[in-house]
């Protein structure tokens, strides 16, 4: 492949696309060319039996012959070279007859001049992927098997006619090869821009990959302890999301969990996951209450993303088992759920405040203290669930999920974050529009 524009380790791909272009469009026309001639004949016989002559017998079984045997050689022809001597062979076929269809009748040559054979040269250059030279190649056989027809049949025409129609192919030779040096030059840019194109997103893919195994090692895992069981139920939207959540025992008798959202999907919203995570975690080793955790999170966000216009809604509580107290704040996130198992009660853990990053900073502490017992269950979730629509925009809403936490209460929260899971997945039919996180605390 002389002065070719195509990168050295895309070469012998760009030949493999001709390869397959140059089988796909010669088995095609062959296809055409044996339904066709197969009309023809059919009508010919069939309706119009008188007007079938012995000059057309031979030009019409012999395309019919030589398109099956163009078509059973594509099963030998492995590479490019082969295929485009099957093409050459089609166009030299294609050509022949229609110049010797031409001098069987000198009346059409005479009044519509070469129109046959200029459509076989075009169909046979223009429609295959030829270089500048294979279109030369075709033009000159053109020229010279018209010309040596018109020899030996010179009865046919005279000779101003054939020297319009030699001056015709030979112009229309002119245009192809033009044509084909564009063609060839656009032909190997857009592969060039193609292959370029997927190496580009085989890198981001990539990236991506490696980014959401990063991403995915922030999420906490499912742990069941002496305390409490912790089932956690993660299902992004895009290929990464913008929830996030996180537990950790402040000591044996202190359990702090965590859940938040952030306005936005995909990669931006991932990476302020990491920045959450990072702050969150200085935060956890400083022991602080959950008042004070979002209220310097609310902080950060102003002073680090305020310009950004990026908010971030927050769940935070802390289980005190020795006093069987739960302190929770709010910012701006769905009532989360309070279950309590005794009296089959759901208390909503309400909103305090604003979502983070709204507003200036302030030295306010939102949180709230309440009592929880044995059993108990603590339901942390994104707006992902109770937003969560069916095809006919129905939201599946808070009314479902406390019928559902009360009909599944007799089941352990892995197996009932399960079956909540597979339950949106059903009402949503496929159609998940925002990320989904579910985070539920059995107390023992």
């Amino acid at each position: 492949m002389k002065d070719t524009i195509i990168p050295e380790r895309f070469r012998e791909e760009y030949k493999n696309e001709l390869k397959r272009t140059l089988s796909q469009r010669i088995n095609l026309f062959c296809y055409i060319a044996i339904g066709v001639f197969s009309l023809e004949f059919m009508l010919a016989w069939i309706f119009f039996k008188r007007l079938l002559s012995a000059e057309d017998m031979p030009g019409i079984l012999g395309g019919i012959f030589f398109s099956l045997v163009l078509l059973g050689t594509g099963k030998f022809a492995k590479n490019l070279i082969t295929q485009k001597i099957r093409g050459m062979f089609f166009s030299f076929i294609v050509i022949s007859i229609a110049i010797l269809a031409a001098a069987a009748h000198p009346d059409v040559i005479a009044n519509l001049g070469i129109t046959l054979i200029l459509i076989a040269f075009f169909i046979s250059t223009l429609l295959f992927p030829w270089n500048m030279i294979e279109a030369a190649v075709i033009g000159v056989y053109t020229l010279a098997t018209f010309a040596g027809v018109y020899q030996m049949t010179n009865t046919y025409v005279n000779v101003e006619i054939f020297g319009i129609n030699i001056t015709l192919l030979i112009v229309a030779a002119l245009i192809c090869l033009i044509v084909k040096r564009s063609e060839g030059i656009m032909r190997q840019k857009d592969f060039a821009l193609k292959k370029e194109v997927e190496e580009k997103s085989r890198i981001l893919m990539e990236e991506l990959e490696l980014a959401n195994k990063i991403h995915s090692g922030l999420m906490p895992k499912s742990l069941s302890t002496q305390r409490v069981d912790i089932a956690v139920n993660y299902r992004p939207m895009l290929y990464m999301g913008g929830d996030y959540a996180k537990f950790h025992f402040l000591d044996k008798d202190r359990l702090f969990f965590m859940i938040s959202d952030i306005t936005g999907h995909g990669v931006s919203a991932a990476l302020l996951v990491n920045r959450i995570h990072t702050e969150t975690e200085n935060l956890i080793r400083q022991d602080l209450m959950p008042g004070e955790v979002l209220r310097r999170l609310d902080n950060f966000i102003k002073s680090d993303f305020g310009k950004m216009g990026i908010f971030l809604s927050g769940f935070c509580g802390i289980l005190d088992f020795s006093n069987s107290k739960l302190v929770y704040s709010n910012y701006g996130h769905p009532p989360q759920i309070l279950f309590q198992k005794s009296n089959k009660k759901i208390i909503f853990m309400e909103s305090q405040t604003f979502l983070m990053g709204i507003g200036m900073e302030t030295s306010d502490v939102y949180q709230v203290k309440i009592n929880f017992e044995r059993d108990d269950r603590i339901f942390l979730f994104t707006d992902g669930i109770v937003e969560s629509k069916n095809p006919n925009g129905e939201e599946f809403g808070y009314e479902r999920l406390k019928s559902f936490i009360m009909e599944k209460s007799d089941l352990d929260v892995v197996r009932l974050n399960e079956e909540l899971m597979a339950a949106l997945k059903d009402f949503q039919a496929g159609r998940q529009g925002d990320d989904i996180f579910l985070l539920a605390i059995q107390i023992k």
